[in-house]
């Protein structure tokens, strides 16, 4: 119990990580319902929802090669179990629960067998966050396409978290990129992700749409510009996806998305 409340104090902080995945919670939901869900759905739902994204955690620290990869297992083995409990009243969520545990279990496995394609490893890698993404508008009891559309706006600020969140340590390269192409894929990511959005979803996903690239594009040269001279690079990595959460959650609540 000490060494697992220590983890997640150090890999997955409450008052950062486990934030951020409440607040995206919320804005999942907020953006596919027209209504708030009952209090024990909602609570089943954020539980799950935060655990996924610490399966998440688990299994990235498992792929890096940390040193106590038979507690990183126990710890995986927990969550996973914690969620079929919590979603054992609705198969659906279950469904996509269970899919997000399992595709990010199988990503790892494409590099050890010597497939590096970036764009394959892409995929691969960032088809358990669009899930998991995907398991929050299910839990608002939306129709399939509202919680599609809801879940791409907010996989577009995970992903934007994912490649900017390191933009200061030139080292830091995912997929093979630098520093500057991942700014570029950063951006263009956002910006795909929103315009999927408006397409797929409804009409008021598109001024929230303009917004986030608009704010992505700003935000990403802003923090590149500091980083480039050494500075922190303030806006980017959980700084923009709490950010997001919030500019979206008090959009819906002027515009008087819920009834």
């Amino acid at each position: 119990m000490i060494a697992a409340t220590r983890y997640v104090r150090l890999r997955f902080p409450p008052q950062t990580h486990g934030l951020a995945a409440v607040l995206t919670y919320a804005t999942v939901v907020a953006l596919s319902a027209r209504a708030w869900p009952g209090m024990v759905p909602l609570l089943l739902g954020g539980l799950t929802f935060v655990s996924l994204f610490l399966f998440l955690r688990l299994v990235d620290d498992l792929d890096d090669g940390a040193a106590d990869a038979a507690g990183l297992r126990a710890g995986m083995v927990a969550v996973a179990a914690a969620v079929v409990l919590l979603n054992l009243h609705d198969l659906l969520a279950l469904a996509l629960a269970g899919g997000a545990c399992a595709a990010a279990l199988a990503a790892p496995f494409l590099p050890r067998h010597g497939i590096k394609q970036p764009v394959v490893l892409f995929v691969a890698y960032e088809v358990a966050p669009l899930l998991v993404l995907g398991y929050g508008g299910v839990t608002a009891g939306v129709p399939p396409m509202v919680a599609v559309g809801a879940a791409v706006v907010l996989w577009s600020a995970y992903e934007y978290w994912k490649f900017t969140r390191k933009l200061d340590e030139p080292d830091y390269r995912p997929f093979g990129l630098g520093l500057g192409a991942r700014l570029v894929a950063a951006v263009a990511l956002s910006a795909a992700g929103v315009v999927a959005a408006a397409v797929i979803a409804a009409p008021w996903v598109v001024p929230v749409a303009v917004g986030l690239i608009a704010v992505a594009f700003a935000a990403g040269m802003t923090s590149w510009w500091r980083a480039g001279r050494r500075g922190r690079a303030w806006w980017c990595g959980l700084t923009y996806v709490l950010a997001v959460d919030l500019a979206v959650l008090i959009l819906c609540a002027t515009w008087g998305v819920w009834g």
